[in-house]
């Protein structure tokens, strides 16, 4: 199976917004979400996409098994802390609701779709069944990007064969503009939210890629200052891979 360029996966879609925007750039994507009113909303905003077969939608949850029928939490407050694990969803701050969805694997979907140049996923606690299951392929995209929560999600991509690695803190996204140039498909004005996952691949700074342990060293830096001051270790973190 051979990396296709213009293919980007979105696992945890959310409404579409960071869709929305690589399809903009020309991209093609398949969207992945687990909770049917987002799904519903990410259609509304990229309609068009959907009609010229750019754009496929996957009403279901990433997974370590197909076709089950399974709880997921819903926070009605924060509609992108939607989660297989109710501690995710809920943070300790708000209560959710449980609904049923259906689930499906990585390699479900790779067999409909083919391999991509780019995987975001952002699944509330559930990035760690990606990493598992993209151990298990025989390609790997030349770039992904999940939530950090643990050195352990470093380590795991590590594992994999990523050697490069830049940390991303989304509190910061609204500060970071497209480049112009684009280094990736075309330029796209945005103004990037909280909501979004942002910059990817070629066009994150060149200069901010680290090797493993640089990166670990980052990290565990940002949460010690994290755990003594909220206020000064704000926001909240994607580490981006890349192939060496």
């Amino acid at each position: 199976m051979v990396e296709q360029p213009d293919l980007i996966f979105d696992i945890g879609m959310h409404k579409g917004h960071d869709t929305y925007f690589y399809l903009g750039k020309g991209f093609r994507v398949v969207g992945v979400e687990a909770i049917p009113a987002l799904c519903e909303i990410a259609s509304l905003a990229c309609a068009g996409y959907l009609k010229d077969g750019r754009l496929n939608i996957i009403q279901k949850a990433l997974a370590r098994q197909s076709n089950e029928i399974i709880p997921f939490y819903v926070n009605a407050e924060k509609d992108d802390w939607g989660s297989m694990d109710r501690s995710n969803a809920e943070k300790g701050v708000y209560t959710a609701s449980e609904i049923t969805v259906r689930t499906i694997t990585l390699n479900d979907i790779l067999d409909v779709f083919g391999f991509p140049y780019y995987v975001k996923c952002d699944i509330e606690g559930g990035d760690a069944v990606f990493v598992e299951q993209l151990a298990a392929t025989t390609v790997r995209p030349s770039f992904v990007s999940i939530e950090l929560n643990s050195t352990l999600d470093l380590s795991r991509l590590a594992s994999i064969g990523y050697r490069q690695f830049q940390l991303v803190n989304q509190w910061t996204n609204p500060h970071r503009p497209p480049p112009i140039p684009a280094r990736e498909g075309r330029y796209v004005h945005v103004n990037f939210s909280h909501e979004m996952s942002g910059l990817f691949g070629r066009e994150l700074p060149e200069d901010k890629w680290m090797d493993l342990d640089t990166v670990m060293k980052l990290y565990l830096d940002w949460r010690s200052l994290r755990d003594r001051d909220t206020n000064l270790g704000i926001g909240w973190l994607d580490v981006h891979a890349r192939r060496g």
